[in-house]
């Protein structure tokens, strides 16, 4: 609390009148008081000392709450939401990360957080990767709008309903393989996504709540990475898996009102739904402060998002688009570290995998972008 002046002037008259009166008492009897004089100076006395703790505790308090606002306000710079708890010391095996206890280990070697991992740890809690990405403060936007089909293996398929193209054929024509046009079951491998922090490791053993602060920063960052790979594709040096931007069908115009209204003619004239428009933050301002208002409410969702290049909208029926990902995230710790056990840090990274992006038809998924 603040220093309360009204009430520590209050306890200074007192223990000044206290004083007052104790004085005027020695001075009058010395070292030789009566039996009535000595109980008054008892009281006097006690009267000085209540009053003297009293202010003792005003001031610290206010010294103390003085500190804490300093020590919340640089938190609040950065990026803290809340203010710390009193200390609560604990080992470092008994901090969980990701519902995962911390492992001492020099260098990063992942486990997976697999529902059969935390049954003795932390029991109910678990969640398929793309729940957990999904629901993560400022993870993936879109993750959710697409079908995630989860996997335990590197290698899998993703079932992707096949546009089929149908066709009058005569009475008594075989039918050959080239005669219906089909989109192939989705196979696919799978890149890496890996995102790492370092923490004080007094902080993490001193402060519980420092574990979901890292399971957020941890989430975030994974759910991000998972978009950008989803929109443009990526790859770890041995694998290679395709976005959204190289499967879709490519018109060269500026993003406007008719280039859209196009594009959604396209998804439709393919026998597709369009449920998502896809641009960058810059690019949506820029649209939506051209646009008539009465028609965006005849436009599918827009989700602007930074992982689609400025200038650049895709518009997509995303619930015919499909992406593999690994069930259970990878998550490890590095505690014994040189570059971190001199500076007394414990290192924590998760980790996902996701595979191919797959669409029916590339014409579910239209790429508006300018000339390069």
């Amino acid at each position: 609390m603040a220093l309360n002046a009204t009430v520590a002037a209050d306890h200074l008259a007192k223990r000044d009148a206290a004083t007052s009166k104790l004085t005027a008492l020695q001075a009058k009897y010395g070292d030789s008081l009566p039996a009535g004089a000595k109980d008054a100076e008892t009281r006097l006395l006690a009267e000085i000392r209540t009053h003297d703790n009293a202010l003792r505790g005003i001031v610290g308090d206010a010294v103390k709450t003085e500190h804490e606002a300093a020590d919340f306000n640089h938190m609040v710079s950065l990026g803290a939401r809340q203010r710390p708890d009193s200390v609560q010391k604990r080992a470092q095996g008994d901090v969980r990360i990701l519902g995962m206890p911390v492992q001492r280990t020099e260098t990063f070697s992942f486990v997976e957080r697999s529902a059969d991992a935390l049954d003795a740890l932390d029991t109910g809690n678990w969640k398929a990767a793309p729940v957990m990405l999904a629901e993560a403060p400022n993870g993936s936007q879109l993750i959710g709008r697409v079908q995630a089909f989860t996997h335990n293996s590197t290698r899998g398929y993703v079932p992707v309903i096949p546009h089929l193209q149908a066709s009058v054929t005569g009475r008594n024509d075989e039918l050959q393989p080239g005669t219906i046009l089909t989109s192939k079951i989705g196979t696919f491998d799978t890149v890496k996504v890996s995102a790492m922090v370092k923490v004080e490791a007094d902080h993490v053993t001193d402060y519980p709540q420092m574990e979901s602060s890292i399971d957020a920063a941890l989430l975030s960052a994974l759910g991000a990475g998972i978009d950008d790979v989803i929109v443009h594709g990526g790859s770890d040096g041995d694998i290679t898996v395709p976005g959204l931007i190289d499967l879709g069908t490519v018109t060269t115009a500026a993003v406007d009102t008719a280039s859209i209204l196009g594009a959604l003619a396209r998804v439709k004239t393919a026998r597709a739904v369009p449920d998502t428009i896809l641009m960058h933050p810059e690019t949506e301002a820029a649209f939506l402060g051209a646009i008539d208002g009465a028609l965006l409410t005849k436009l599918p969702e827009i989700v602007a998002i930074p992982s689609v290049p400025a200038g650049t909208a895709i518009v997509a029926a995303l619930s015919n688009t499909a992406v593999a990902m690994r069930e259970n995230l990878g998550v490890a710790t590095a505690t014994d570290h040189p570059e971190l056990f001199s500076k007394d840090q414990i290192a924590f990274a998760g980790r996902a995998r996701i595979g191919d992006v797959v669409v029916a038809n590339s014409s579910h998924v239209q790429i508006v972008k300018p000339a390069a």
